[in-house]
């Protein structure tokens, strides 16, 4: 379908050009009513339905998104936009082969538009059997823009998928010289090295021992000791209005932010956690040319999420992607994590990546044992995992990022 000359009216121009004003101010009831105003006058105005459908994706209505944005394409919207919109919000949803149809559709008819490559190829790349077809539409997102750090990244790991070390480490390279501390390219470049038996340059990154710092809650804050904080927390925890909210382990669940809270408990572990994070500075040796004290913010924040897990509770292998160091404080563990058996139940595991991108290779890996009280910090690219546990008993934990403050 063509576009209606009708909608280039002054009239209908001056009403979007409102709404569109409204929503780039974060007016975003006004925008919405100013839309929808626009719509009841023209109803197959489809710059005004796209962005209605970004409103209500915005909202968290998905469902209403992809109703917009659909109609949107049958009104003729012809940059690519809300096709590649629809695309990727039909891919968040679980609609995954109707998502790529609709991003292949787009790149077929828009063959520069650099972000429907980028998302067709992440889309591609969660089906093992289309690894191909993500590495060739990511392949043609860096070749329209080489300094895109993001595709590049999102390149080597489809590479790693396919056993390509050396390709993949040739995609992170130039991240790295662009930013060192750039973790998404330092966790995939590790795995690179690790497939490539390159035992000294994974040491050269990353020393199990010298870089994972642990620490103990002595008291302060107004409380006597450990237990005393760890009570406080726990029942903070628990009782976190958004506990539920995130859904990052199995047999388990997440708050959203937990950190931003007046509550003595947490600012009795906030002191902490700033104490730990310079005591972890000042005892590294690192050479000052290391990607990870190169990297170090000039300024930070702490954020941070409780963790609550129960029998066969585990996290797969994973970094902290926006953060510059992570770490855990642990509030309160099963028995069986005592490790009375041997079994080093629901301790943590740093070195080794998931078995897509690590496929055979054997890192060295460091299991360190959680205590109630203890706090485990480490750099943010680090690959890590919780084991699973097998206790009536739970696990609850606050887990932290030092985030790098943006300006």
């Amino acid at each position: 379908m063509t576009p209606d000359a009708n909608l280039n009216t002054d009239a209908l121009r001056q009403q979007f050009l409102t709404a569109h004003r409204f929503h780039q101010q974060g007016r975003l009831a006004q925008a919405e009513a100013a839309y929808r105003e626009l719509l009841a006058d023209a109803p197959e105005h489809p710059d005004a339905l796209r962005l209605l459908g970004v409103l209500r994706y915005q909202a968290g209505d998905a469902d209403a998104a992809i109703d917009f944005f659909s109609r949107a394409v049958a009104a003729g919207s012809m940059d690519g936009r809300a096709q590649e919109a629809l695309g990727c919000v039909l891919g968040e949803v679980g609609r995954h082969d109707e998502a790529i149809r609709c991003l292949q559709q787009v790149v077929a008819t828009h063959p520069d538009q650099r972000s429907a490559f980028f998302n067709l190829g992440m889309m591609l790349m969660q089906d093992p059997l289309q690894i191909d077809a993500a590495i060739s539409a990511l392949e043609r997102t860096v070749g329209l823009d080489e300094s895109d750090d993001r595709a590049r990244g999102a390149l080597a790991r489809a590479l790693l998928c396919r056993r390509k070390p050396g390709d993949a480490l040739q995609q992170v390279e130039p991240v790295l010289a662009r930013n060192p501390g750039d973790v998404y390219a330092l966790a995939h470049k590790l795995a690179a090295l690790s497939l490539l038996g390159d035992e000294a340059g994974v040491a050269a990154l990353v020393d199990l021992e010298s870089m994972i710092h642990i620490d103990r809650f002595a008291g302060g804050g107004g409380f006597a000791d450990a237990s005393a904080l760890n009570t406080r927390l726990a029942a903070h925890i628990l009782n976190h209005p958004t506990l539920g909210a995130e859904r990052t382990t199995t047999n388990g669940m997440d708050t959203g932010e937990i950190l931003r809270s007046a509550e003595p408990e947490i600012a009795a572990l906030i002191g902490f956690l700033d104490t730990a994070i310079d005591r972890m500075m000042d005892g590294l040796t690192l050479d000052p040319t290391h990607p990870f004290p190169v990297s170090r913010p000039a300024s930070w924040y702490l954020s941070g999420w409780g963790v609550r897990m129960w029998r066969g509770g585990y996290q797969i292998p994973h970094y902290h992607k926006d953060a510059w160091i992570s770490g855990v404080y642990y509030v309160q563990l099963p028995p069986v994590v005592s490790d009375a058996d041997g079994s080093q139940q629901g301790w943590i595991e740093f070195g080794r990546g998931p078995d897509d991108i690590y496929h055979d290779a054997r890192p060295a890996t460091r299991r360190i044992q959680p205590e109630q009280g203890k706090l485990i910090a480490f750099p943010s690219y680090f690959w890590h995992r919780t084991l699973p546990f097998d206790d009536d008993h739970e696990r609850l934990c606050i887990s932290f990022n030092v985030v790098p403050a943006q300006g």
